[in-house]
């Protein structure tokens, strides 16, 4: 009788262990280099796809993901940051907290379109996750094929507005400086007028003064 227990215990053991095991993710990260460019990949079951690339705050990038073949998947746009808070699901093989920009995060879904609107500096990823890790996502049946449009267009008059502005701060920054040390001046002086220290800061302000007054007019 306890021979018989001991086998069916074996038994159950190696039929319910699968459904403890962690299931190894598999992943590919691609680079990007240019501002447009689609394909079609195909991503294996527990697989996932990510496209790495270079992002400034005045850019703008129009994706779509279509699934050409096969079931819905899940994709999303992730941070430096965020995406290695992906790989750390992706390596423990159970569902942890990663966050995905609301733009252009899409849950057990076969197509979206969006516009993406580069927040700061830095290097995204573009992730299409044919897993089941991510919460209320795709659950993987099988292999997909993908068609992935990607369209990076740059705001030049985004750009030349924020490199004006950063000027403008960097004039006001040396016209404060400026007028902080002609008070430090007068405060220690009684006749500051006829100083050196204040002759050369008040041709430090005359500069500033002329040089505001001139990007004034153009």
């Amino acid at each position: 009788m306890k021979k018989i227990v001991l086998i069916a215990l074996i038994v159950l053991i190696i039929f319910i262990s699968p459904a403890f095991a962690i299931i190894e993710i598999q992943g590919t990260v691609r680079e990007i280099n240019s501002d447009y460019w689609s394909e079609t990949k195909r991503i294996g079951v527990n697989e996932y796809l990510a496209y790495r690339f270079q992002g400034v705050s005045t850019d703008t990038v129009n994706v779509t993901v279509e699934v050409a073949s096969g079931d819905s998947m899940d994709t999303f746009i992730l941070s430096s940051e965020n995406f290695s808070d992906y790989l750390t699901m992706v390596q423990s093989g159970r569902a942890n907290p990663y966050k995905p920009y609301s733009t252009g995060k899409g849950l057990n879904l076969k197509y979206i379109t969006y516009s993406f609107k580069v927040p700061k500096d830095g290097t995204y990823y573009l992730v299409e996750d044919n897993s089941y890790l991510p919460n209320n996502g795709g659950a993987p049946g099988g292999s997909v094929y993908v068609n992935i449009k990607f369209d990076k267009k740059r705001c030049f008059e985004c750009e030349e507005a924020a490199l004006e502005a950063r000027k403008n701060e960097e004039a006001a920054r040396i016209y404060e400086e400026a007028r902080r040390k002609l008070q430090e001046e007068m405060n220690t002086s009684k006749e500051s007028a006829s100083t050196p220290g204040f002759e050369i800061i008040y041709s430090i302000m005359v500069i500033v003064a002329v040089f505001l007054s001139g990007r004034r007019k153009i």
